[in-house]
């Protein structure tokens, strides 16, 4: 067997297993997510299954680069979790909770209790959920 076809095939090989192991990382976070009562480990468990997904998605060459844009967006959702909004849970915000654009900005928001999100990014949540639906 030629050398450099084995090192490439086993080399693919291990790639695959750490695709798997991410992905089981993945789902195992979104599980811990749910069933915490904790919102601080809640949000941890939700950013580690992002970042597990992100990884398993690059190494499957799905895509070349992570654009700065969406990285910086987790940045922003993370100092947003850290930092609870000083509002009541049960009050709206004016403000989308993940672009931090005010409703001038940003238009209509759908509000929840103490989070609100605009429509370009429920759109982008929604285009991360299809693509991950398309892989399975």
């Amino acid at each position: 067997m030629d050398e450099k076809f084995r090192k490439k095939t086993f080399r693919g090989a291990k790639i695959e297993n750490i695709i798997l192991e991410t992905e089981k990382l993945s789902s195992l976070c979104e599980e811990k997510s749910k069933g915490s009562d904790q919102l601080e480990r809640q949000r941890f468990y939700e950013g580690m299954a992002v970042a597990y997904t992100t990884i398993a998605v690059k190494l499957k060459g799905d895509f070349d680069y992570i654009e700065p844009k969406v990285i910086e967006e987790l940045y922003v959702a993370l100092e947003k979790t850290s930092n609870p909004n000083p509002s009541g849970p049960s009050e709206h915000v004016s403000v989308c909770s993940f672009c931090l654009r005010s409703k001038e900005e940003a238009g209509d928001l759908a509000m929840g209790p103490g989070v609100s999100i605009c429509m370009e990014c429920l759109e982008f949540g929604r285009d991360v959920i299809n693509s991950h639906s398309e892989e399975v």
